[in-house]
């Protein structure tokens, strides 16, 4: 995707790049079949941010405007993802505080598939839009509630 255009956008594009680096990490060891605790531990801290802050915003404040601009279809494809990798998350998050298993193998590279794929729609159809349907006051509005 082009560099988006809004705050908003490029912020959410920011998270995705670094959610994107980091779950290629965790699944590069994952498929390994290595142990790497630190690693595991971040990729949890970050995925009960990702769930708790960024999939809230885009719930409550990103989806509605998208349903409202007549993209209600694409908000609720990414509204069921954030479901099934919220419930994902949770088993990896808990799976996390465990030594390592087949168990946390399996959740992880599942999540690892789910998340990159979820990222390549919102950058495909939700940045998008959200770039022509955001006008600079709705745009700043929006950046200041995320950022506090």
């Amino acid at each position: 995707m082009e560099t988006p255009t809004r705050q908003v956008s490029r912020r959410l594009h920011e998270e995705h790049q670094a959610t994107l680096a980091l779950w290629a990490r965790v699944e590069a060891t994952l498929a390994a079949g290595r142990s790497d605790p630190a690693l595991m531990r971040s990729a949890a801290a970050s995925l009960a941010e990702e769930i708790e802050r960024h999939f809230a915003f885009e719930e409550n404040e990103l989806f509605p405007r998208l349903a409202e601009a007549g993209e209600g279809d694409i908000a609720e494809l990414l509204r069921e993802e954030h479901v099934a990798i919220r419930e994902a998350a949770l088993r990896f998050i808990a799976l996390s505080k465990e030594a390592f298993s087949k168990e946390m193998q399996v959740c992880g590279l599942e999540l690892a598939e789910r998340l990159v794929s979820h990222v390549q729609k919102e950058e495909m159809s939700m940045l998008p839009a959200l770039d022509d349907l955001l006008d600079e006051a709705a745009d700043a509005e929006l950046a200041v509630a995320y950022a506090s």
